[in-house]
Order: structure tokens, then C-alpha cells, then sequence
């Protein structure tokens, strides 16, 4: 006996879309799997730019080894002030090669020149003056509460000066740690610090004391130039190629670069890739849309 209504096993059968819909699905599916396009646009020039880093309000700060300045850029890269000139005096640099501009009021340069950090205001006024170790040679610098971090990229050590003014090793001692060649530092989740080493091609993770913690990456496929963390993802300049490593431990590639970069930062779907003759602003983009 048949009946007018479909019985249970009708309803099993796969439901069949048109052509045309079957085709708008495909489509978008396509689109959601293409990576997004990389997108560079130059913007301030500099003569030997070593580093570079973001405030607070999205200004941006490059140091200018060559010129013995800091330039101050607009969040948009464009130059608002430069900050220093040759000089030992405060508020004055020899050869700045390191900045940290977190704090927003002020901000950290490490110079190579004269050995030493000093904390300036963002007008350019000098607020404290602090002799590095000898010997060493600064390639990062990061301030975190009461602790000031400075990578040293001619002894491969990450070194600590704590509230009584002292300094200390804490990476890089070849005890129970693997740094080799720290060549990048940065702030992640957790205040954390993540040193990038060029080495043993990993990332490696200390506490905010600097404790190392663990191996943050696996074997990374290229030697790391540049790091940047954007809440759980880093972002990692390999040679010269930009990749991402999300949390679930996927390393994609965001594009290739025709340029050694020497300084990154990256916010949102922005960031900015710093060479030593130019910055430019980067900007991801999904498939078919600029």
C-alpha cells in the first residue's frame, strides 16, 4: 500500500541543490580556502634603519643607526618628528640599533655605540641612562614592569637588569637552555618573552622573569629574521618570507618578500615590515578584494 506522504527513507537520500547554487557553494568554498594576498605599500625612507616598534596610540618608532636618530611616524607611516642626533650626551644616540615603545610616555633605545639603554620621552627628553654590561651587543630590548630584557646577539644571551639596578643572565647560560642566536624579541600571551633564535631555527618561550619555559615552535623551514606576536600567533619573517603560526601549531605562509627585513610589528589584518632604506605598511586582503 502507498501512501502520499515520503516515508523514512526518503528523507535519507542527499538533498540535490541547481547547478547554479551547487555552483555558488563551490565557489565560496574555493574563496574561504585560498589564503589571503599580501600587500605592501612603501612609505618613510631611512638611510640604515635597525629596528623598529609601536606604541600604545599606533605610532610607530624606527631606529636609524646611520643617522644616530629615532624617528617618530604618524600610525598611518608617516614622519612626525626625529628624535636624538649623534652624540653621548642624554637624550642624544650613538648608533641605536634597539627600541621598545610599549609604555606609550616613553620609550627604550638600546645603543651600540655607547654601549648603553636610555628611556626617553616621546617629545625626545631624556629620563633615565643606564650603562650596558661590556662586552655586549644589543639587538632587542624589552621592558616588562620592574624588569628590563636585552638580547645580546654577540654572546647569545638574554640579559636581565632587575629593580636593584643589577644585571644578570638568564638565557643563553648552555645550562638545561637551549638559546644559541637570539636574533628577535617579543611580548606574547602571558607577558611572555619570546626570543626568536637564528641558530636552532625555533622560537623559544620565557616567563616575565625570564625563566625559560619550553620551545614555543617546532623546526621552523627557514632561518627567522623578525618576530611579532598578535595575541596567540607569531608572526615570523623566515628569510624572506612572511608566515604565521596559528595556536593550533599550522605555520602558514602569508607571502614572499623581495627584501631582508630588520623590524616587524603586526595588528589586526595590518602590520608594518621594516627594511633598512624603507617602511612599509602590509595589509592582508581576502582572495578577489584589495
Amino acid at each position: 500500500m502507498t501512501s502520499g506522504r515520503k516515508g523514512w527513507r526518503d528523507w535519507r537520500r542527499p538533498a540535490r541543490c541547481s547547478r547554479w547554487i551547487c555552483w555558488l557553494l563551490g565557489a565560496s568554498l574555493a574563496a574561504a580556502q585560498t589564503p589571503d594576498t599580501l600587500h605592501l605599500e612603501p612609505r618613510a625612507a631611512f638611510v640604515e634603519a635597525r629596528a623598529l616598534d609601536v606604541d600604545p596610540t599606533g605610532r610607530l618608532y624606527v631606529a636609524d643607526a646611520a643617522r644616530h636618530v629615532v624617528v617618530r611616524l604618524t600610525p598611518e607611516g608617516h614622519v612626525e618628528e626625529e628624535l636624538g642626533g649623534p652624540g653621548g650626551a642624554p637624550g642624544r644616540f650613538d648608533t641605536p640599533v634597539a627600541v621598545d615603545a610599549r609604555a606609550g610616555l616613553s620609550f627604550w633605545v638600546a645603543e651600540a655605540g655607547s654601549r648603553r639603554l636610555q628611556r626617553i620621552t616621546r617629545q625626545g627628553m631624556p629620563l633615565e641612562v643606564v650603562p650596558l654590561p661590556n662586552g655586549i651587543q644589543p639587538v632587542a630590548v624589552r621592558w616588562l614592569g620592574r624588569w628590563l630584557f636585552v638580547l645580546d646577539v654577540a654572546g647569545g644571551r638574554l640579559w636581565r637588569r632587575g629593580p636593584d639596578g643589577n644585571w644578570q643572565v638568564v638565557g643563553g647560560t648552555g645550562i638545561d637552555e637551549p638559546l644559541q642566536a637570539p636574533v628577535a624579541l617579543a611580548v606574547g600571551p602571558g607577558d611572555r618573552l619570546l626570543v626568536a633564535d637564528a641558530a636552532r631555527r625555533v622560537v623559544l618561550a620565557y616567563d616575565r622573569r625570564g625563566t625559560f619555559e619550553r620551545i614555543w615552535t617546532p623546526t621552523l623551514p627557514g632561518t627567522p629574521r623578525a618576530l611579532a606576536a598578535q595575541g596567540d600567533t607569531l608572526w615570523v619573517v623566515l628569510d624572506r618570507k612572511l608566515v604565521r603560526y596559528l595556536p593550533d601549531g599550522r605555520l602558514e605562509t602569508v607571502g614572499q618578500l623581495s627584501f631582508d627585513v630588520v623590524g616587524l610589528v603586526w595588528e589586526g589584518r595590518r602590520g608594518w615590515l621594516l627594511s633598512r632604506q624603507r617602511l612599509y605598511r602590509a595589509q592582508l586582503s581576502a582572495p578577489g578584494r584589495r
